[in-house]
């Protein structure tokens, strides 16, 4: 890894830890509220789906990382909701399957966690992916 590279992971990374407590609300609906999670799902699907698209049709002369095409298409969202008014529901009873962006920007930031010098998860969103696999059961 160059410093190039490394200072884009950096920024990336940064980003994501900027954005991360905002989006805490989201992390407890997902805990309380396991239909959420397909809705959630949905979104992770995309996000993966639109960064593999982006690395495959997009030529550079220096490839990036996984986690700086995640950072941004998610930094894309922000900003297009940002432009429109949009701020994360503070309620958790507001994070429903229509919260597009807000679970949007969940999917985007657990992908970004999973990847190699990724950002590490809140507290909240890392004590619900130890108990997710039972409540996803528990819908699916």
């Amino acid at each position: 890894m160059g410093w190039a590279d490394y200072l884009a992971d950096r920024s990336a990374r940064r980003w994501f830890y900027g954005l991360a407590g905002r989006l805490d609300p989201g992390w407890s609906a997902l805990a309380v509220d396991p239909g959420l999670w397909r809705a959630y799902d949905r979104h992770a699907s995309a996000v993966a789906d639109a960064v593999r698209c982006e690395d495959d049709l997009v030529a550079r002369q220096e490839p990036v990382s996984d986690l700086v095409l995640i950072a941004s298409h998610a930094h894309d969202v922000w900003t297009g909701a940002d432009a429109r008014g949009w701020t994360p529901p503070a309620d958790v009873s507001r994070w429903t399957p229509e919260e597009w962006t807000g679970l949007r920007l969940l999917a985007c930031l657990r992908l970004a966690a999973a990847e190699p010098r990724g950002p590490r998860l809140s507290p909240a969103a890392a004590e619900l992916r130890r108990e997710s696999v039972a409540a996803r059961k528990r819908v699916r």
